[in-house]
């Protein structure tokens, strides 16, 4: 699923601005060396799904931008969309199961913002990954058997693909990674890009 190609950042300071396991499970599978400092931030956004997970990626590695003097900051936002409507992380076991009825049976899209910013100088690069998913139909029981496992809560449209929700996926297109919440081909290309434009990018500077 992810290469282990982290070993070629080796001199970056990489910062992972996000909590999330699943994250920094993908990053350890890519052999990357990084440390994380999980943005607190507002996550009200507006514009289609693409650019609101685009802003929020943004945003976050801003916010820990401000708490560091160097290294490079990967910040990332997933969200689920079925059309223009955006399915973000369920308030409570109703909310969980009412996203799950809505999903059922239909193809949405996971959408994965990410941007790379050096905290010394302010650069950046940042794209979002894209996949279809598509759901079998989901009896009462598959809905109410899943929230009641938990797993639905704190994720973007209340499953997991690679946990108890994989039963119900009958196909699914782009990165597997980015569904699980960070596209490793990508965040591998933006980081390339990063080292492109400065050799010494991501090693510490004073700030412009």
């Amino acid at each position: 699923m992810c290469e282990p190609q982290g070993r070629r950042f080796r001199q970056m300071k990489i910062i992972l601005a996000s909590g999330s396991p699943r994250r920094r499970e993908l990053l350890e599978k890519m052999a990357f060396s990084f440390d994380i400092l999980p943005a607190d931030c507002d996550e009200d956004a507006s514009g289609t799904p693409r650019e609101v997970a685009l802003e929020l990626a943004v945003r976050k590695a801003n916010v820990v931008r401000a708490k560091v003097a160097e290294g490079i900051i990967i910040g990332a936002d997933t969200l689920v969309a079925l059309g223009d409507r955006i399915f973000g992380k369920p308030e409570d076991d109703a909310d969980a199961a009412e996203m799950l009825r809505t999903l059922s049976g239909k193809t949405h899209q996971v959408y994965t913002g990410l941007c790379a910013l050096d905290a010394a100088s302010g650069r950046m690069v940042a794209d979002a990954g894209a996949s279809d998913v598509t759901f079998r139909e989901l009896s009462p029981a598959d809905i109410d058997n899943y929230v009641r496992s938990g797993e639905p809560m704190g994720k973007a449209g209340a499953y997991a693909i690679q946990g108890g929700a994989g039963e119900f996926v009958t196909n699914y297109t782009g990165e597997f990674s980015n569904i699980m919440g960070l596209p490793c081909e990508l965040l591998i290309r933006l980081l390339d890009e990063m080292r492109k434009k400065d050799g010494d990018i991501g090693r510490g500077r004073d700030r412009d």
